[in-house]
């Protein structure tokens, strides 16, 4: 298999009609990790060094969502429908049982599905989310309205990083790391998608909570930024560690929504002590 993921090439597997673009690479033996992307995320907005670090024990795949990227079909405006959309990848790609990594957006679907097939999931990374009723959410269009506003890097700047130089340094050389990948690149997000994710994100924090979290009994690692204005991380953080039975929670300091971005290798440790030896 692929080591880097500036080699991966994008491959498609279909669902009910619809072509969903994805990657794979790593290790050809252990327990796949997929992973779920972030609000606006495609398969070039993954650090290819935290995927590289994390391919170098175990097999790792990226995918689009339905209307992401290079992915088909239209982008649900909820989180329910984008986590049947996951389950139904990861079964056409023959994946049984797997770890996932859920940044975000992707977290909300992960924490879906660990609810409703159990079985799926043998350990469960959560990255810069939140559980369902976070206040943070409410105002989430404003937010992104204000970084919208901005050139596109700025933009960037303003939701994964603090407004440190060191920070800011961290998240800029994570972009340089995204942007090297010149060849088989995705398509941006266009407007649409865009939209029915922000509907997406705006119901996870004002909609009825109607997930258990106690429920959830495997190894979680919950990783988060020290201010992370999009996810509200000081209050939304220890509440995911509060109601998830088997959670472990570390915060990275002076950062925010890109944290593992920011500290790749530091994250790429932690996540793999966690796979490969929390039981």
């Amino acid at each position: 298999m692929t080591l880097h993921y500036a080699d991966a090439p994008t491959q498609y597997v279909e669902v009910s009609g619809v072509r969903y673009a994805y990657r794979s690479l790593g290790a050809s033996q252990g327990i796949p990790l997929i992973c779920f992307q972030h609000f606006t995320g495609t398969l070039d907005n993954w650090d290819p060094s935290v995927i590289d670090g994390l391919a170098a024990s175990r097999p790792v795949i990226t995918f689009d969502s339905a209307g992401i990227g290079n992915s088909g079909g239209e982008t649900p405006d909820n989180v329910q429908d984008m986590a049947v959309i996951a389950v139904s990848v990861i079964k056409a790609l023959g994946v049984a049982t797997c770890d996932v990594l859920g940044f975000s957006l992707g977290g909300f679907i992960a924490q879906t599905i660990a609810l409703t097939h159990p079985d799926l999931f043998r350990k469960i990374i959560l990255v810069g989310t939140a559980p369902q009723g976070t206040r943070a959410l409410y105002s989430f269009p404003d937010l992104v309205g204000r970084a919208f506003k901005l050139e596109p890097a700025e933009g960037y700047l303003y939701l994964f990083a603090t407004k440190t130089s060191k920070s800011r340094d961290g998240i800029k050389a994570s972009m340089a790391r995204q942007a090297a990948r010149k060849q088989d690149r995705d398509k941006p997000t266009g407007l649409p998608a865009v939209q029915q994710q922000i509907k997406a994100l705006t119901r996870w924090g004002t909609d009825p909570v109607t997930l258990d979290l106690g429920n959830i009994h495997h190894p979680v690692l919950i990783v988060q930024g020290s201010n992370d204005e999009m996810m509200d991380s000081p209050t939304s953080s220890p509440q995911l560690f509060e109601q998830i039975p088997n959670a472990v929670l570390i915060m990275y300091p002076d950062s925010s929504h890109g944290m593992f971005f920011q500290y790749p290798e530091m994250f790429v440790n932690h996540a793999n002590y966690f796979l490969e030896d929390v039981k």
